[in-house]
């Protein structure tokens, strides 16, 4: 005898994008070089926002677990790059793993420096697990405003 089993669009459209979303996230970003390459020699990819203003460009790193000292910054050829390494804390003894998804190893993310963007003034910060780069805009480049008198 065949039971009736009440059907759910809603939960299976979940299933559909919970495997969807499974599928395109699989090895976590995609570890490219300058050329577009794979590149094999990283372990993963920080996710990153990079944002303007009148005085500055900001880069925000999301780099949660990864220590200040493990962190290096630098600037060369027009091109800023960030590199770093997250290491993994825990050595598990005793212990069954069923799933772990913390990403470990090294990473590298570089950007082109704006030509109004003033390379010899970037600054970086680190505070709770995001890596702050200011690169402040040369003066020239600010907007001024003007004041004209009316005759």
């Amino acid at each position: 005898m065949r039971s009736l089993i009440k059907w759910s669009p809603i939960s299976e459209f979940h299933d559909v994008t919970n495997q969807l979303s499974n599928l395109m996230n699989f090895g976590q970003r995609p570890y490219l070089n300058d050329d577009g390459q794979v590149n094999e020699e990283l372990d993963w990819t920080p996710a990153v926002n990079v944002t303007e203003n009148d005085l500055r460009y900001k880069i925000d790193l999301e780099v949660p677990g990864v220590k200040k000292e493990d962190i290096q910054v630098g600037v060369e050829n027009g091109k800023i790059t960030i590199t770093g390494e997250r290491k993994s804390e825990k050595e598990v003894k005793n212990e069954k793993i069923h799933r772990t998804e913390f990403s470990v190893g090294k990473f590298s993310r570089s950007f082109k420096v704006p030509q109004d963007a003033e390379s010899s003034a970037i600054a970086a910060k680190f505070e709770n697990g995001i890596l702050g780069v200011s690169l402040p805009k040369v003066e020239s480049s600010k907007p001024r405003k003007v004041q004209i008198e009316v005759s």
